[in-house]
């Protein structure tokens, strides 16, 4: 429905505009998400995002994270909160 010939893989779709410089509008804000909503989306989505949280477990349990002081952090919104010029720390085995 979004697109025409929608069965054909075609690249060009997101490429931007050699003119503008700008990448084409999307007919829907869902219409590019390969690994999110979709009945046919990735199938090894949910044991990706189990691992990193478990890897993430590990880093916790093992070692000790201590900002760098003098940083200046600038909230960052996209779809989550960040800080806009990274967070930098100093990492050390426990």
């Amino acid at each position: 429905d979004l697109w025409p010939q929608s069965d054909q893989f075609d690249y060009t779709r997101w490429l931007r505009d050699p003119k503008t410089g700008l990448k084409p509008k999307l007919p829907h804000p869902f219409t590019y998400l390969p690994l999110a909503i979709d009945p046919r989306n990735c199938i090894g989505q949910n044991f990706a995002l189990l691992e990193a949280k478990i890897i993430l477990a590990m880093f916790v349990q093992r070692c000790n994270f201590e900002m760098i002081p003098g940083q200046k952090i600038i909230p960052d919104f996209k779809i989550t909160m960040r800080t806009k010029y990274g967070l930098l720390a100093r990492i050390s085995k426990r």
